[in-house]
């Protein structure tokens, strides 16, 4: 009697097993291959087989205590190359992995030395027993924890033989504004406004001796930063940069008796504003060759006219020219909006 018990216990175990095997075929999502990119609303999917991805902020992981009998060791398998992160043994340990492109899936998984074999996250079939071996639950903060089931055949499917909290950071956006500036050869000072994430840090490096950081030079959140423009004493118009944490500030000077130059057109209901170099008091704005009613920035009469009406008629392919009151005449500028 207990021996046809015991046959029968047996053979429900299989049976269990097969159609445990066959189902997480049938409810597994495909495999993603390394370093693909997926494109998703959220960052982390929770359940048995969940997912995680990358919002292009700092990666790092944390160890948390688990009662595993197994020495368990964890790897990031994708992004690539693969790496070691820490083992079931080392509570507490916290591991930065770096940063990785928003929407790349971050693909963890474990090796159990007791028995040599290797499970990962996701679907099934990147697994020896063709089971889920993860499960993933997800907080708001970008934070998530992987729980690991450490035995081939799904073992006592408790998820916790190795259990890691991923943390990842706001990815940081920046901008400036205005994008650039122009002086005449005196010189002058300015202010350029750098948008940032909160919470994203950043610095300002000029490529010019020219140009000097007067304030502003390091900090973080969104901020002014403020510069001083040398004399040019030099008979050349030069350029330099003011660079932002990848974002680039141009800075134009022009030289005494140079041509005029437009470096940027800005549109503004009927007015049009045209910023360049080696304007004077008596500089005027042609559009295809026509004199249009021109009127002069009083603080910046050497890089700034405003076409009165111009942003009224102006097309796109439409040439734009400014003349000194001593007849130079710039190159044309083609407008495009």
């Amino acid at each position: 009697m207990n021996t046809s018990n015991a046959q029968n216990r047996m053979q429900t175990s299989v049976v269990l097993v097969v159609v445990l095997q066959l189902l997480s075929l049938l409810i597994c999502l495909p495999p993603v291959q390394a370093g693909t990119q997926v494109p998703q609303a959220v960052e982390c999917q929770t359940g048995t087989g969940g997912r995680v991805y990358a919002t292009g902020g700092e990666v790092e992981a944390e160890i948390i205590a688990s009662s595993a009998g197994f020495n368990i060791e964890l790897y990031l398998i994708s992004p690539g190359p693969q790496r070691f992160v820490a083992t079931n043994r080392d509570p507490g340990a916290i591991v930065k992995l770096g940063s990785f492109s928003p929407g790349a899936e971050l693909i963890f998984g474990v090796f159990v030395r007791d028995t040599q074999q290797f499970f990962r996250m996701g679907s099934g079939s990147g697994n020896p027993d063709g089971l889920m071996h993860a499960e993933v639950t997800c907080f708001a903060g970008n934070r998530s924890v992987i729980g690991f089931e450490d035995q081939q055949g799904g073992g006592d499917g408790d998820y916790n033989d190795l259990l890691v909290t991923i943390r990842q950071t706001d990815i940081c956006i920046y901008s400036v504004s205005p994008p650039s500036q122009s002086f005449g050869s005196g010189g002058g000072s300015g202010s350029v406004r750098l948008n940032a994430t909160n919470g994203c840090s950043w610095s300002a490096t000029t490529n010019a001796n020219w140009i000097t950081v007067t304030s502003g030079a390091t900090g973080s959140d969104s901020a002014t930063v403020n510069y001083s423009v040398a004399l040019n004493t030099s008979t050349n118009s030069r350029t330099g940069t003011i660079t932002l944490r990848g974002q680039t500030f141009t800075v134009y000077q022009d030289a005494f008796g140079s041509e005029p130059l437009i470096t940027g057109v800005f549109r503004n209901g009927k007015k049009m504003f045209l910023y360049g170099l080696n304007f004077d008091g008596g500089s005027v704005i042609l559009l295809n060759g026509e004199q249009q009613k021109t009127v002069h920035d009083e603080s910046n009469l050497a890089t700034i006219l405003i076409g009165k009406k111009l942003g009224k008629w102006v097309q796109p392919g439409d040439k734009i020219q400014v003349r000194t009151s001593l007849g130079a005449l710039s190159a044309e500028y083609t407008y495009t909006p």
